[in-house]
């Protein structure tokens, strides 16, 4: 990716929504997806977003383990000062996948119950990683507002089906991938809005899609206009616009630190 490498870092902006969609609605299912972040001290940011299986009993709560296993190993990392943040992805996938065949274990069910994908993020300054097991979609950009994927969606042997944590072969099927310090933008959906973010037929990003989400972030400032831009987000995902190009839930992590506010310099 071309661009500039930042002389400054300033903290990360993020908001983030949910909704169910209305296949789940029909059925009277909640919404399946779950999102987990945190903005860390030294211009650090640690996202997941997990996507349970519409077809798995305990998805939701599979999805809620994924996600927070994930962001609290890659904290505890960032605290020990670690850099090999491949190793710590892997690290953070196969401690999530522990602690739902743990819960499956007592609750006496099969490990398919819980079956959820993952996206996961890890950056900082000098440099990051992102991991993917599943569909779904993670999307960087630096100052040149050039949007990219960094894994395109895995498809399982049949249509509409993926990967899920909860298969056998889940830590074989990990996708990971090293990121440069200097990203500035950073996207995490689950598949429900990959119809709206990525042009099939040529593997490319839809731009307009993603300049148009981000552009309120990038103006927002101070906790009260992130407030009100995630109920935004969220309007917008529940709309008919969305709802027309897709009926499955809808999680959206959306991360900027383009700042002109020098009190949100890093220290």
């Amino acid at each position: 990716m071309a661009g500039r490498w930042w002389t400054k870092f300033y903290m990360w902006k993020v908001v983030s929504s949910q909704v169910t969609g209305a296949s789940h609605l029909k059925t009277n299912l909640s919404c399946q997806d779950r999102v987990a972040y945190e903005a860390l001290p030294g211009c650090a940011l640690v996202a997941a977003v997990a996507d349970g299986a519409g077809s798995a009993q305990m998805a939701e709560l599979g999805a809620e383990i994924a996600a927070n296993f994930v962001i609290a190993h890659l904290k505890h990392s960032l605290t020990e000062k670690r850099s090999d943040f491949a190793a710590c992805l892997r690290e953070a996938a196969a401690l999530a996948r522990e602690a739902i065949a743990f819960e499956a274990g007592r609750e006496k069910a099969p490990m398919r119950s819980y079956a959820t994908t993952l996206l996961a993020l890890v950056l900082t300054p000098e440099g990051g990683g992102a991991l993917q097991l599943g569909d779904g979609l993670i999307v960087v950009s630096d100052c040149w507002d050039e949007w990219s994927w960094v894994f395109w969606p895995q498809r399982g042997e049949y249509i509409n089906t993926t990967h899920f944590l909860t298969d056998d072969d889940a830590m074989e099927r990990l996708e990971i991938d090293i990121l440069p310090g200097a990203l500035t933008d950073v996207a995490l959906m689950s598949d429900g809005l990959e119809p709206l973010a990525l042009h099939y037929a040529t593997r490319a990003i839809h731009v307009p899609f993603l300049n148009g989400i981000f552009r309120p972030l990038f103006k927002a400032k101070g906790s009260e206009d992130l407030r009100k831009l995630s109920t935004s987000l969220q309007k917008f995902l529940s709309s008919e616009v969305v709802g027309s190009r897709t009926d499955d839930d809808l999680s959206l992590l959306l991360a900027t630190r383009r700042n002109d506010d020098e009190s949100q310099l890093c220290d």
